[in-house]
């Protein structure tokens, strides 16, 4: 494992989180505007970080360990909620179920969590 997983994955989440945001806001199951600014301020974050361990290695880990940070604690407050919300009666049925949900944000919070362990180590070792 080194920065390239790190920085390929923080391309692939950058792209993927404001797109699936914005996908969420068009299904109308949640319309929550500051998830969605959160999710484009995320993914933003996460292409800065790839684009500056490009221009300058080092100096653009930092940056990159920052978005992987920035986006666990997202990821993990929105783990937190969906699991909190299963246990409350849904007032609109949403296409996907509670459970796909989680299982969806657990997968992305793991992913997240493997970019920000192989960037921090690709910091250490310099």
């Amino acid at each position: 494992m080194d920065l390239g997983l790190s920085r390929t994955l923080a391309f692939i989440y950058g792209t993927a989180l404001p797109l699936l945001g914005f996908v969420r806001m068009l299904t109308g199951t949640n319309r929550d505007p500051v998830g969605f600014f959160v999710d484009l301020v995320a993914g933003a974050f996460l292409l800065v970080g790839a684009w500056r361990v490009g221009v300058a290695a080092h100096s653009g880990q930092r940056y990159l360990a920052a978005a992987w940070g920035l986006t666990v604690g997202l990821l993990f407050t929105a783990l937190y909620g969906e699991i909190q919300s299963m246990w409350v009666p849904a007032m609109v049925e949403s296409p996907i179920p509670p459970e796909g949900v989680v299982a969806g944000i657990s997968l992305a919070l793991l992913g997240a969590v493997v970019g920000l362990i192989t960037c921090l180590r690709s910091i250490r070792k310099h």
